[in-house]
């Protein structure tokens, strides 16, 4: 698998956060029709562009290489809940429901194995877009893995969360501030 440092993460997830913040004008938040696919070139191959269909039905309209590389499989065209495994669906689950009910974007940082017996880091994002008529109709997900031992071993675990009773792990505006994540 391709190491991704967790900086070089962060400065990526901190510049998709800024293009979508570009594209909302002086909405809260950007309608689907203001981006193109290849706007997302730099992130496409670990990016998720999952459709909302209903309260909690959530489906995978797009599944970057590198996810797929990460999962071992392309679940692209499946819903959400068929393809996230035990324990952390529902913790997962909650994360979209949060975003879409919040209508705001959402980061998050822990440890996971759930992409391999090894475990890592991961950074990632939650960026809901709206339809027409102004729903969050998809959420654009873009995340990175850091398998580095020391670097996986610092982060709480999603289930920390869940115990805590929040999935939010940061504000996403603190990647755009330099200083504003320690590691």
């Amino acid at each position: 698998m391709l190491q991704q440092d967790s900086d070089t993460s962060r400065a990526k997830l901190a510049a998709l956060y800024a293009f979508w913040k570009s594209r909302r004008g002086d909405r809260w938040l950007p309608p689907w029709s203001s981006f193109h696919p290849e706007e997302f070139k730099s992130w496409m191959p670990n990016l998720l562009v999952v459709g909302v269909e209903g309260p909690g039905l959530y489906r995978l309209r797009l599944v970057g290489t590198r996810v797929v590389e990460y999962d071992g499989a392309d679940h692209t065209g499946r819903m959400l809940h068929e393809v996230v495994k035990e324990p952390t669906r529902p913790v997962v689950l909650r994360q979209f429901d949060d975003c879409v009910h919040g209508a705001r974007p959402m980061a998050f940082r822990y440890r996971t194995s759930d992409f391999s017996r090894t475990p890592a880091a991961i950074d990632k994002i939650f960026l809901p877009v709206t339809d027409a008529a102004g729903g969050v109709c998809r959420v654009l997900v873009c995340f990175y893995l850091d398998f580095r031992a020391q670097e996986s071993r610092r982060r709480p675990t999603i289930q920390d969360y869940e115990h805590e009773g929040t999935t939010v792990a940061y504000d996403p505006e603190m990647l755009l501030t330099p200083g504003g994540l320690g590691a």
